[in-house]
């Protein structure tokens, strides 16, 4: 019995030392726990590591862990195939480069995307193209797209002083990592600023979601990151573009609602833009002209209102509207009005016709179908916001663009390199892209276009091309 006893004992005394032990691990473990909630705690407030992690179609981003401080790079590749199919003319003719076998290829773009953040909103942009230069050149220059530093104020917007664009009409506005067609319209083409020196304001998102606004003042050459003082004679400076300045703005209003009209959600974008240059009444101002079916690679330019010597002041404005019905089916169409005047001294003198102001006139209209993915408006930038999807989403497309700038016909010889005239057009575009994902796409189209060239510029010619690119984004 005592044997028994002596036993009992001698387990009672062991379970109260193992229970003693269990209770000593679970002390531990309570403190740990403690402890890693603590550094949790510790790196939401910012004293943990940076963060380094690839977004889709953001590209590669370094951030610290309160977020102020960030270092971004992203880019894009197009790569585009061209064949002119068919070419009918009467007087005017092509160049060799495209009148030979009709084929051309090239990188349309070739893009990084450079950025940061450095604290307390101020923030900067960088960004270089390889691919720029002409097309029948065989060197390619880089050149320097965007370039500014900005000061986002909340509750106010974003102010960016260097290179950038100004407030621009829907196309212009829309990344061409976001268009549906491989380029923007014709009227496009002959009226934009894109990026020139000077302050801009955007509204980018302080108002809203819904509201946008954008407007800038500049002077100087497009893309051109210095601004010499001077004369014609200064190097570098051989049309005085130094002199000319201006500005422009552009507002959008967008909303979405559900519609029982669509079956769906109904989202609507519509704005108007406006833009002014003045050119002092003596410059050489030489980029309004447009190439045939937008074809990058062609070096003529059908539409072409010359090197306009004498002239005064430049303005376009117009509106836009953008409709994406059920996320799927995408409408899009823009109007734009350019004048050009003249010093009415030249008008006295007879270097030009009997008036001192002449026009340009243009639109567009475009319809595609997101058989799969989804369209989105960006409502904080005023843009369409691209196609979201997952994999291998398939749209159909087709778009309507004219311009008229045969208001130049009876220009004197004195005020152009092109012995006056401008000419006409209109374009027919269809094809279709095809999304591997929300980064990678193809896009094939085959365009039809008709000019009207009249005066010195020839007679009418038609010219058919098809072109195919592959675009990626990162």
């Amino acid at each position: 019995m005592k044997k028994l006893y002596s036993g009992i004992a001698i387990m009672a005394i062991s379970g109260l030392i193992t229970n003693a032990k269990a209770q000593d691990v679970g002390a531990q473990i309570d403190a740990l726990q403690n402890e890693i909630l603590k550094m949790k705690e510790q790196m939401s407030k910012g004293s943990g590591d940076n963060k380094a992690y690839f977004k889709k179609g953001k590209g590669l981003s370094i951030k610290s862990s309160d977020g102020k401080y960030e270092f971004k790079i992203g880019g894009r590749m197009m790569y585009d195939l061209t064949q002119l199919v068919d070419y009918e003319s009467g007087t005017h003719t092509m160049t060799q480069h495209e009148t030979g076998n009709g084929f051309g290829a090239e990188f349309r773009r070739l893009r990084f995307d450079i950025k940061g953040k450095i604290g307390n909103g101020w923030a900067w942009v960088i960004q270089p193209d390889f691919a720029e230069g002409s097309a029948n050149s065989k060197v390619r220059n880089v050149v320097i797209k965007d370039a500014f530093i900005s000061k986002s104020i909340k509750g106010v917007g974003k102010f960016s002083f260097g290179n950038v664009k100004s407030g621009q009409g829907l196309y212009e506005n829309t990344s061409s990592n976001n268009l549906i067609y491989m380029e923007r319209p014709l009227h496009n083409e002959m009226m934009n600023f894109a990026q020139r020196m000077g302050i801009v304001y955007d509204t980018s998102g302080a108002l809203g979601k819904q509201f946008h606004a954008k407007m800038g003042i500049f002077s100087g050459l497009e893309s051109g990151l210095v601004q010499p003082i001077g004369d014609s004679g200064v190097a570098g400076n051989a049309d005085n573009e130094s002199e000319h300045y201006g500005a422009s703005i552009a507002v959008h209003y967008h909303y979405k609602t559900d519609t029982p009209l669509v079956g769906g959600p109904l989202s609507t974008l519509f704005g108007y833009h406006f833009g002014y240059l003045n050119m002092s009444g003596s410059e050489t101002y030489d980029t309004n002209s447009a190439r045939a079916n937008g074809v990058h690679t062609f070096v003529d330019k059908p539409i072409d209102i010359g090197n306009l010597t004498t002239a005064d002041t430049h303005t376009f404005h117009g509106p836009q509207l953008s409709l994406i019905f059920n996320d799927a089916l995408l409408l899009q169409t823009e109007y734009q009005i350019g004048k050009y005047t003249f010093d009415p001294e030249e008008v006295s003198s007879g270097v030009l016709s009997t008036r001192d102001d002449y026009n340009i006139y243009g639109g567009s209209i475009g319809i595609s179908y997101a058989i799969t993915g989804k369209y989105k408006h960006s409502g904080k930038k005023g843009a369409v916001g691209g196609l979201k999807c997952k994999r291998h989403c398939f749209v159909p497309k087709y778009q309507y663009e004219w311009i008229d700038a045969n208001d130049f016909d009876d220009v004197g010889t004195g005020v152009g390199s092109r012995d006056g005239g401008g000419g006409a057009g209109q374009v027919h575009t269809m094809g279709f892209n095809h999304y591997f994902n929300s980064n990678v796409r193809a896009m094939l189209e085959y365009a039809y276009g008709e000019y009207d060239l009249d005066n010195a510029r020839g007679t009418p010619s038609d010219i058919s091309t098809l072109q195919a690119r592959l675009h990626l984004k990162w």
